[in-house]
């Protein structure tokens, strides 16, 4: 009886690596680390339209109709749009699948945003009033290099054209430098800001290959405030200042494409040959 219990033991034991020992030849057969940089297939380019969010902090006019009445020293939520372009890459380090894996994923981008209306005004209701003429705005040239971590799955992440869809889910660190300007207010000692920080971000993108591999791609930096402009002066006609622009959080919508995408492997959804994983064939 006891070599019976033992014999069931065993097997029970065999049927349940067995599945594990399966699952485990159904990896993506990952390169070396390092050769991924010199791989073109995994390189991609991207159109950014970019959404931050920042405020606005000094010294506003006070208007009862066209009259100025005062100044008030507040601090309101300022915001932005612009366009930009990105390269970018991932490096695959774990397989967690036969379609997926943990990947590196770099990219360097630059983009150029407009801060509108710097110097609204306020009501005596306390609503704020923006300029009808002479409009303050300022521009910003952003570059910055999000370093991340992305799980992928599907045709991007193992560079398949068999699979018509892919996705990723990431978190990361944006390194970034921007410069900014007023526009179409010179006076003496005005200069450009400069403001480096360093700003956590997540992100998600959806793969679709159609001929090359595009993306959509929404990142969302938060949570790090960067000074990007100190005006310590009035400037005439504009603003009695003085005032700052701090930006706190960054939308960056990107429609990417994957150019040399139409070099990877596999040609169709229909194939039987799983030609990354030289060991293994369909069912």
């Amino acid at each position: 009886m006891n070599i019976f219990k033992k014999q069931l033991i065993v097997l029970a034991t065999a049927l349940c690596i067995a599945p594990i020992a399966g699952f485990a030849q159904y990896q993506f057969e990952l390169k070396p680390f390092l050769s991924y940089f010199k791989d073109a297939k995994r390189y991609e380019l991207s159109f950014n339209y970019v959404m931050p969010q920042g405020y606005f902090y000094g010294t506003s006019q006070v208007k009862n109709g066209t009259y100025v009445v005062g100044d008030t020293t507040i601090k309101r939520t300022n915001t932005a749009t612009g366009i930009g372009g990105s390269i970018g890459l991932t490096l695959p380090f774990k397989a967690t699948g036969h379609i997926s894996c943990w990947a590196m994923s770099l990219q360097l981008m630059v983009n150029e945003l407009t801060w509108n209306d710097i110097n609204s005004t306020y009501g005596t209701d306390l609503k704020v009033v923006a300029p009808t003429s002479n409009a303050l705005t300022a521009t910003t040239l952003q570059i910055g290099l999000p370093i991340g971590v992305d799980w992928m799955v599907g045709n991007h992440a193992i560079d398949t054209k068999r699979l018509p869809l892919g996705a990723a889910f990431g978190a990361g660190l944006m390194p970034q430098f921007n410069s900014t300007a007023l526009n179409g207010a010179t006076y003496p000692g005005l200069k450009s800001g400069i403001g480096f920080g360093v700003t956590p971000y997540v992100k998600v993108e959806a793969s679709f290959y159609v001929g090359l591999d595009v993306k959509v791609r929404a990142l969302y930096t938060m949570g790090s405030k960067i000074d990007l402009l100190g005006v310590n002066q009035a400037i005439s006609d504009y603003t009695d200042g003085p005032f700052k622009i701090t930006s706190t959080s960054n939308l960056m919508l990107s429609f990417v494409i994957m150019p040399f995408s139409g070099g990877w492997k596999e040609t169709n959804w229909w194939n039987t040959y799983d030609t990354y994983n030289r060991h293994d064939r369909f069912n």
